[in-house]
């Protein structure tokens, strides 16, 4: 917030500058950069709430302003404005005797920094001008300082302009998040010309593979194999940028790549020495595969190490974190090399990634996930005891998740040596900022950092990325002594299928067969065979659909038979997160990120058994319908585990990224242990409705003693023209016996007496309905079926629905079912050459036969339980389809009793606990949610209580001769009388029905 103190101190600050402006101005007073970052720009940048000099004292890794030297030149900025560590913006600053709107290099410097760091704004100032650049744009060296300029002060402007200055890029702006949304809406969204540098430096990495690849295969040999050429294309690519990182950051053999390709005639030996002399200061593995040099021409290597130089692009990589280049690899490692038809290598998805995004765990959970967890294991211990710590992600992909285990062990360690007065033990980077001595940095990557996946070439970006995370902050001097200057990861990042070892193939057909697609690991391998203390990550997300798509059938086979946690639709992040309870020490500890569904759902059911037997959670941070994932619409959940079992453990209902990072107050309760069963979770941060909801278990009993929940029709025949169904306006004629309707440009007379009415809300007036809304529908439905639900024969079609069959027998190639004819199109089980017109699904056919019954919106925002008298047919489709609830045989509650039941405000809440989450505040009520709800049996021979069920029936049917008279007479006048009169009626069913709930009466 402004105050007048800060509105006090800054005219001061402006008003000690003006009367100066000439000295400070001039060239000859040898004013300097220095004095004006100490006099002048510090002080501003506390008056917008950043705490420069870290005055609060937060760990190293949490400092809100990173400062580069006042007195020495580095190739970083002056500032780095953080959110709890994670960098948000840059700060270039210059002495006032540089005119920032009339030099071009100071902007071109400053944003090239902001671009090279993946940032939206960067800000220039020497404090007489302060300058925001939208760093979205490709900076060009050419470029005048006024492109990609979004804001100009001068000075004299500040105390006017304080409040505008103080919503882009104070503390309480980044904090508040209202940075990233106004950043996000104003900034990266109006940049029409970007070119970030991800996908800049993605799209030449993948440019090169093909041109390398190309090259190689044209000659044959042992690069006729595409796997082979995989393996040498990456190696090489990343053996350039490698060396190209180690320039940027004053590393020994700097400049030595540029110089390579001054003389063409000399490249390939110059650039194989090179290696060899990388190879043996380094000592990493990097440069220790086979050599290609000599097999690619000189023209290709030129262009490859001319593109990563100015002009062709602008990389700054002491400025590319880390993680961002893991980021790049992980959407590197999504594709592979493949040999196309003209005889060409070109690159394509891996099946693997078909049909799913790869998502990027965003750095901020990454690091909220690491804190929480690592902070219980490293809690009073010294850094040598540090060393006994085993950290691992058992599909670690690119290894961002590593790369930040080690970076908190670093900041870890130098806190311990800062609060026990060893300060002389670490080596000063920064202003009041240390990072410990190399040898120290790789001794805790070596012993506590591990990693499985089964794709090898995420292992070499794994490793890859971990050795640039090792050489961060590092220069010449901190590594003269140090030979090698790199470790090799080869024991600590392995390659293979953390599901899978021999354990595991015992007793599963056919696993010698795809023994290469499986990759069984062996335990022994990894940290002597021994457990870990930590597995944190984000395992993968697969659907059972999926991996019957995608895995050989042995695997799947070892899913079903060797994980308790396999059951139903499972998903693959289920039984890693059983192996990773299995792998784990009995005091370790695991963190996950993963969909919310596991607790909610029917598959879920043995995971939620397993983790609620062993007591094993500790915390379930729950983030709703909030999106985590860039692109990507995932319902998320962050799980931490302990094998010790637990007497209780949180849940976090969170309703704010930020808070929760910033460790802010969130709706957070404890609950015992002994709430937790197989049966979908009840958790909400609402503790008197959990009571209220407890106390119901001990008197309550399945809604499903009273009532069927059956799903809607599927006919399998929907796209891209339905086939079975038409709407009325679709209809040409129509006479007693038939309907004319027309088809592919050919007239059809359908029958009526095969018709039924089908309700498939398609309009928007049809949408949005609520429990009480008038029940239409425009469309019919060709049912072929009896009364019994019996598939009418061939035979039976012709003679009595001559029209129908010949409309069918016209629409055969798109009904032909898959088990039928090699070009069938529709998955029918268990149909035959005669049956080829059935449904593609035929269960509860006959629910749908004389049978009143509840329509069910499965995913709406308001309650949808529409009372159907009249037989209509209901669209199945998952979440976005419709179910029904009918009444048991023999059940004392009439429907409309039922239909208070489900629609009542408690009942709605009961589902929003137990349902699925869904963007923008929907709710979920799919058939095992409903079958889940409890229902409070009612006395009827206690006249109370039957008084209650009468009257909720009563004023039910009274909504319903509202709902006749409002469609018969729809006039202003009378509709606003019904409506009211409705509305008081709704009210009294939900207050009788609460009644109950609460047991009052």
């Amino acid at each position: 917030m402004i105050n007048n103190t800060s509105k006090i101190k800054l005219q001061k600050l402006v008003e000690q500058f003006h009367k100066n402006i000439d000295f400070y101005k001039n060239i000859q007073k040898g004013y300097n950069e220095h004095s004006c970052r100490i006099e002048f720009i510090d002080p501003l940048l506390k008056i917008l709430g950043w705490d420069v000099a870290n005055e609060n004292g937060v760990a190293p890794q949490y400092r809100e302003v990173i400062a580069e030297n006042y007195s020495s030149r580095s190739d970083r900025p002056d500032y780095t404005m953080t959110l709890r560590g994670v960098a948000k913006f840059f700060i270039e600053a210059k002495k006032p005797a540089i005119d920032i709107t009339k030099i071009n290099t100071p902007a071109i410097q400053t944003r090239k920094y902001g671009w090279n760091a993946k940032h939206k704004i960067a800000i220039l100032t020497n404090f007489e001008f302060l300058a925001i650049y939208d760093t979205c744009y490709f900076p060009q060296e050419n470029d005048n300082c006024t492109v990609a300029r979004y804001r100009l002060y001068h000075y004299t402007e500040y105390v006017d302009k304080l409040e505008e200055i103080h919503n882009l890029i104070s503390k309480d702006a980044v904090y508040s998040g209202m940075f990233d949304q106004y950043t996000e809406e104003n900034i990266l969204k109006s940049s029409n010309q970007t070119k970030q540098v991800d996908e800049l430096f993605l799209s030449q990495i993948n440019s090169w593979r093909i041109a390398l690849s190309n090259e190689l295969y044209a000659k044959g040999g042992r690069y006729s194999s595409l796997e082979v050429l995989n393996d040498v294309v990456q190696e090489f690519i990343n053996q350039i940028v490698f060396l190209r990182i180690c320039e940027d950051k004053n590393l020994p053999l700097y400049h030595k790549l540029k110089e390579t390709i001054t003389d063409k005639t000399q490249l390939q030996e110059s650039l194989e020495q090179l290696f060899k002399n990388a190879d043996r200061r380094y000592n990493s593995g990097i440069f220790s595969g086979e050599d290609i040099i000599f097999d690619l021409s000189c023209d290709i290597i030129v262009d490859i190490i001319k593109g990563l130089y100015y002009p062709q692009s602008p990389y700054l990589f002491n400025i590319i974190e880390p993680h961002l280049l893991g980021k790049i690899y992980e959407l590197f490692l999504t594709e592979q090399l493949v040999l196309l038809e003209n005889k060409t290598i070109g690159l394509k998805q891996k099946k693997e990634c078909l049909n799913r995004s790869v998502v990027t765990t965003p750095t901020e959970i990454v690091k909220y996930m690491i804190e929480k967890t690592l902070s219980k294991v490293c809690e009073n211990k010294t850094p040598k005891e540090l060393l006994k710590l085993k950290i691992a992600d058992i599909a670690c992909g690119s290894g961002v998740f590593l790369e930040e285990a080690f970076s908190y062990l670093q900041n870890y360690c130098i806190q311990w040596y800062l609060n026990n007065g060893q300060q002389n033990h670490l080596e000063e980077i920064g202003v009041n900022l240390y990072k410990l001595p190399l040898k120290e940095k790789k001794a805790l990557l070596c012993s506590c950092i591990y990693g499985i996946d089964i794709d090898i070439h995420a292992v070499e970006v794994a490793k890859f990325s971990l050795l640039i995370k090792l050489i961060e902050n590092e220069t010449t001097p901190s590594v003269e002594e140090i030979i090698p200057i790199l470790p090799n990861l080869n024991t600590n990042i392995f390659f293979g299928n953390a599901l899978v070892s021999e354990r595991e193939l015992k007793g599963i057909t056919g696993v010698d067969k795809q023994r290469f697609e499986l990759v069984p690991f062996n335990w022994g391998k990894i940290n002597n065979g021994e457990g870990f203390d930590v597995i944190i990550g984000n395992p993968p997300y697969v659907s059972t659909e999926e991996m019957h798509a995608l895995l050989p059938t042995s695997e799947f086979e070892i899913y079903k038979k060797k994980y308790k946690t396999s059951y139903q639709q499972f998903d693959k992040y289920f039984i890693f997160i059983e192996q990773a309870i299995r792998k784990i020490k009995y005091s370790g500890y695991i963190c996950y990120i993963v969909p919310n569904k596991f607790f909610k759902i029917k598959a879920g059911e043995k995971l939620r058994d397993l983790i609620a037997q062993g007591q094993y959670l500790i915390n379930l941070d729950d983030f709703g319908d909030i999106q985590l994932f860039e692109d990507k619409t995932i319902y998320s959940s962050i799980l931490l585990l302990s094998k010790t079992p637990q007497k209780n453990f949180y849940y976090t209902c969170v309703d704010s990224v930020n808070k929760l990072w910033l460790g802010e107050k969130i709706n957070s309760v404890e609950f015992d242990f002994s709430i937790l069963n197989k049966l979908p979770w009840r958790l909400t941060t609402d503790f008197k409705f959990l009571t209220m909801l407890q106390h119901l278990d001990q008197v309550s009993v399945p809604i499903t003693k009273y009532v069927e929940i059956f799903n809607g029709i599927q006919t399998s025949a929907e796209r891209p023209v339905p086939i079975y169904w038409f709407s009325t306006n679709e209809i040409i004629k129509e006479n007693d016996v038939t309907v004319e309707i027309c088809r592919n440009e050919k007239h059809y007379q359908i029958e009526r007496k095969i018709l039924r009415p089908y309700f498939k809300p398609t309009k928007k007036i049809e949408k949005g309905l609520n429990t009480y809304s008038i029940l239409t529908t425009d469309k019919q439905i060709i049912f072929p079926y009896d009364q019994q639900g019996q598939l009418f024969d061939i035979e039976y079609m012709k003679t009595y629905f001559p029209g129908t069959f010949a409309y069918l027998e016209d629409c055969y190639d798109r009904l032909v079912p898959k088990c039928v004819s090699n070009k069938g199109v529709r998955d029918v089980p268990h149909a035959n050459a005669n049956t080829w017109y059935q449904y593609g699904r035929t269960q509860a056919l006959t629910s749908f036969i004389n049978t009143p019954k509840l329509i069910v919106g499965i995913l709406s925002k308001e309650p949808m339980y529409i009372l159907d008298t009249n037989d209509i047919l209901i669209a199945s489709g998952g979440t976005a389809g419709y179910c029904a609830v009918s009444k048991k045989k023999n059940s004392p509650y009439a429907l409309e009793y039922i239909q208070a039941w489900l629609s009542n405000p408690i009942t709605e809440k009961i589902l929003k606990i137990i349902g699925s989450d869904f963007e923008n505040g929907f709710t979920a009520r799919g058939t095992f949610t409903l079958s889940t709800l409890p229902f409070v049996e009612l006395d009827f021979s206690n006249k109370k209580q039957k008084e209650i069920h009468d009257n909720v029936v009563v004023a039910s049917r009274k909504i319903y001769s509202i709902n006749a008279e409002l469609k018969h007479n729809p006039s202003k006048h009378v509709t606003t009388i019904l409506q009211d009169e409705k509305t008081i009626l709704i009210k009294k069913i939900q207050d009788l029905i609460e009644r109950v709930y609460r047991l009052e009466f």
